[in-house]
């Protein structure tokens, strides 16, 4: 089975939309560009080398919750899928929700491009960037993501000196992109991105090829990370973004297997969504 992974440069094909209606009566007009310039950000650079056959798709939906001159606050979806071989389906790779981006913008400047210099907009825009490719890259290569890690990190490290909401590390259950990508590149959890390689590679993109092998593969694949799950604290990021993404197809990927009792494995795995196995469990198959 040959795969190729993704011609234009670009890597990105992402789709933004902002949402500034809680403040539109007094920033309307200076926020009527910011959908265009983020998605021209967004598409419009080289985040790799590889120039890509098919360019990754994915979603910034961002809310903006206040705004002072030209100061915002705002929370942000962002999502990612990938189609899977052999059919017209997609899989979500990544969705998070980040409640806490604070940035300056002023309509018609650009918005700042300096992977060695802080910019409270354009090092998010990066981050995320590079998150997003770097899951991509994940789920075709065992550990392919990693060179865009590590450029996640070394703008998560640069914004640290900013004190900024967000890139500072934090305890507690809410999500944090600085304790994201310091477990993503822990080693700790190094078995937890090889297994979502063995979920989408061998697993979802040999259904229409070996079904009864892709969905052992799958099964190893969940049961590697509850494994690494077990030993780790349950609020870990890492691990809370790969079910958080792909709880739902969990549990429809399984409607029709012949064994029920994965559902109470899925349980164990993932009790953020146990409601949600016990449900898929109960439904006619």
């Amino acid at each position: 089975m040959v795969f190729v992974h993704h011609g234009r440069s670009q890597q990105l094909d992402c789709t933004v939309h902002v949402n500034y209606e809680a403040v539109a009566n007094s920033h309307g007009d200076r926020l009527a560009d910011l959908q265009k310039d983020i998605s021209e950000y967004m598409n419009g650079y080289k985040w790799g080398t590889d120039n890509l056959d098919e360019k990754i798709s994915c979603t910034l939906n961002i809310f903006i919750s206040s705004a002072t001159e030209n100061r915002y606050s705002a929370q942000v979806f962002i999502g990612s899928q990938r189609k899977l071989f052999g059919t017209e389906k997609s899989s979500a790779v990544l969705r998070l929700f980040d409640e806490s981006w604070d940035f300056g913008y002023v309509r018609n400047q650009p918005i700042n491009h300096n992977l060695y210099t802080f910019s409270d907009m354009g090092s998010f825009l990066d981050f995320y960037a590079f998150l997003i490719t770097g899951y991509d890259y994940d789920t075709y290569e065992k550990m392919g993501g990693t060179p865009f890690f590590q450029k996640a990190a070394d703008v998560a490290n640069l914004a640290r000196t900013s004190s900024q909401k967000g890139w500072l590390p934090t305890t507690g259950s809410n999500y944090n992109r600085a304790v994201l990508i310091d477990d993503i590149q822990n080693a700790k959890y190094a078995p937890v991105r090889s297994a979502m390689y063995a979920y989408h590679f061998t697993g979802l993109d040999s259904l229409t090829i070996d079904p009864p092998r892709a969905y052992q593969n799958i099964l190893n694949a969940l049961d590697a990370i509850g494994v690494v799950a077990r030993e780790s604290d349950r609020r870990n990021q890492i691990i809370r973004a790969v079910f958080d993404t792909k709880y739902l197809e969990i549990a429809d990927l399984f409607l029709n297997y012949p064994e029920k009792n994965v559902y109470a494995k899925f349980a164990s795995i993932d009790p953020a969504h146990r409601s949600t196995y016990e449900e898929y469990q109960k439904k006619e198959r």
